[in-house]
């Protein structure tokens, strides 16, 4: 794992004094208004739907996506990926027992953790370390495990994960082989909190003609990655909304990246995107039309005839 860059190290130590200015709509977002949540707590809880909500955030669903690509390499046609991302696990920490039974009975060849692992992002989260470890070893058990830093997390959970056998891509690329041929998986620091990200870094030790998936916590930098020549970008953040209107029809999507990609399948340019809804909740522990999810991903050529 790489050392903590300056921007990061400035973020985390300015505190509670750090505000988003992102996009046009610079500093209104919803994670600089705490009370917000506050509000919106006190709001669920005197109209007694917050229960409902709290059994939402709890209907963990597998989520089965099949992406296909021309130049994916026939010795990984077939590769399925568990990516899961933005926990928030000591928000609800039922959340445990719930994550390690489902993952336990898939089969897939490894795994990626797309970021946001405890839910207060002003100091370290001794409860959620403890609790992200005990995931964590029950991955790595298993297969290799990627991972990524988002909005919510601090270096010192990164060196945790690491710690605990998990690869941590902080701006950083690492490569899988099989049959002579390489699938890149590139993971970058946060771009919407920290304003951390080097997608330029996190490239520079792959190999330039292999099919490369990044690994972005927040699907903001698209633009930066699609033209880096990466073939997947992998994401969560968004939440899907969370708080959503029947349908699953978003009201606040908390990032500057476009509305299509803010859950699902995406495409821009000649990079797929996927954005998972996310296994946990933010601000307040409920989801309203919005299901949290475990993506099993399956990479699938099309060039190969069989």
């Amino acid at each position: 794992m790489k050392q903590t860059s300056r921007q990061r190290w400035l973020v985390e130590n300015e505190g509670r004094h750090h505000a988003v200015i992102r996009g046009w709509r610079r500093w209104f977002h919803f994670e600089n208004m705490p009370r917000l949540c506050k509000l919106l707590d006190f709001l669920l809880t005197v109209t007694c739907i917050k229960r409902i909500g709290r059994r939402g955030a709890l209907a963990t669903r597998v989520n089965q996506v099949q992406m296909n690509f021309e130049n994916l390499p026939d010795a990984f046609d077939g590769t399925k990926i568990l990516f899961v991302s933005d926990f928030h696990i000591d928000a609800l920490p039922e959340l445990l027992p719930k994550i390690i039974g489902i993952v336990g009975e898939l089969d897939y060849d490894f795994c990626i953790l797309g970021g946001d692992y405890g839910f207060d992002r002003h100091e370290v989260n001794v409860l959620a370390e403890q609790l992200m470890l005990k995931i964590a070893e029950t991955l790595t058990k298993k297969t290799p495990v990627f991972g990524v830093l988002g909005n919510h997390d601090h270096y010192s959970m990164g060196e945790m994960l690491e710690s605990s056998g998990v690869k941590m891509l902080v701006n950083d690329g690492d490569a899988i082989e099989r049959d002579g041929q390489k699938l890149c998986i590139a993971g970058i620091d946060d771009c919407h909190y920290y304003g951390a990200d080097d997608v330029a870094a996190a490239g520079e030790n792959l190999d330039d003609d292999a099919f490369g998936i990044m690994v972005s916590h927040s699907p903001e930098p698209y633009k930066k990655i699609q033209q880096a020549g990466f073939d997947l970008c992998l994401s969560g953040h968004t939440h899907g909304g969370q708080i959503c209107l029947p349908g699953g029809i978003v009201v606040v999507a908390n990032t500057t990246a476009r509305r299509y990609m803010l859950k699902g399948k995406w495409k821009y340019r000649d990079m797929q995107g996927y954005t998972s809804t996310g296994v946990g909740s933010s601000g307040v522990p409920v989801r309203f039309f919005c299901k949290p999810e475990v993506a099993l991903i399956t990479l699938c050529c099309t060039n190969n005839s069989s």
